[in-house]
């Protein structure tokens, strides 16, 4: 009967193992250089990629100057250098250590979330939005929520014109600026110009001198300062822990992005996704979140302009 019972209680801890091992993910976060995977460590060596999901049973392997950042069970960060062989698996004693408890945990939960959504095609929207040429240009940044009082103010204008007349109203609609400018973007600065308030709504508009075609009037709210020291302390606290765990500037700028759009801060995601694209041109999955982002955005027409 011991025997037995001993038996029983191998086979249970086996079967819990075993269920453990299952549930360990790795999703591929960032890639440099050359990186090749073999499923379950078996078969030919295959092309790995950004976005891709990977289990405890399979192997990775890095060239000369190349690496990989991989999320382990959406928890934490962990990295593949050159010149590397490893199976996942011998990533499983790093469970249970700090690292994906804090502000990075549920971060890297939703960071998971929304890799995998850009690796779904998803189908073209039926109420209405257009996608097509920019026929008119049109005011993009700042509009929803924002954290600065000194904005930078941005459009797209596929006629590339010479000047354009830029107003700011306030949130009863009377006017704080009305200037001139030569350029396709103006950093507003409190110190030398009207300060803008935190917790207040305001509106902007561009005229285009050359033909005095109007934006349509965009609007946007400076959120309170208390809330804004509360978020930049949470950024301060992400970036300390994924710097802890490996993460390259490429996996730092596109997480900062998706703690951005999770908190509605569409303008400062959009920005830290313009951030990585630059830094990885080639990765097809990051142009997919930018879309997914410019989507929410409603900015159809302009995907083409804000992605070059």
């Amino acid at each position: 009967m011991k025997s037995l019972r001993l038996s029983v209680l191998s086979l249970l801890l086996l079967l819990c193992s075993s269920a453990v091992s299952a549930q360990t993910s790795f999703m591929v976060m960032s890639i440099k250089g050359r990186v090749t995977y073999r499923d379950n460590g078996k078969g030919p060596w295959k092309q790995l990629r950004v976005g891709a999901t990977l289990d405890a049973k399979d192997v990775v392997k890095t060239s000369f100057a190349s690496y990989a950042k991989l999320m382990m069970d959406q928890a934490r960060l962990v990295s593949i250098d050159e010149n590397t062989r490893k199976k996942l698996g011998e990533f499983e004693a790093l469970k249970g250590r700090s690292g994906g408890e804090a502000t990075a945990g549920s971060i890297l939960q939703y960071a998971a979330s929304q890799m995998q959504r850009s690796r779904e095609e998803r189908e073209e929207p039926v109420y209405g939005a257009v996608r097509g040429d920019l026929q008119l240009f049109t005011a993009v940044f700042p509009k929803y929520t924002i954290m600065s009082t000194d904005p930078l103010f941005e459009w797209v204008d596929a006629e590339d014109a010479d000047e354009y007349e830029f107003i700011l109203l306030d949130d009863a609609f009377n006017t704080i600026l009305r200037t001139t400018l030569q350029a396709d973007q103006f950093r507003y600065v409190s110190d030398s110009l009207t300060p803008l308030d935190p917790d207040r709504q305001y509106h902007w508009r561009i005229t285009r001198l050359s033909d005095y075609a109007e934006s349509d009037v965009q609007s946007f709210r400076i959120l309170p300062a208390d809330t804004v020291e509360s978020i930049r302390a949470e950024v301060e606290r992400l970036n300390a822990e994924l710097i802890a765990m490996g993460a390259d500037e490429v996996t730092l700028h596109l997480i900062r992005g998706i703690y951005f759009e999770k908190r509605g801060l569409l303008t400062d995601a959009f920005r830290e996704y313009r951030k990585t694209i630059t830094l990885a041109p080639e990765v097809e999955e990051y142009r997919g979140m930018m879309r997914n982002l410019l989507f929410q955005m409603k900015l159809y027409a302009e995907e083409e302009y804000l992605l070059d």
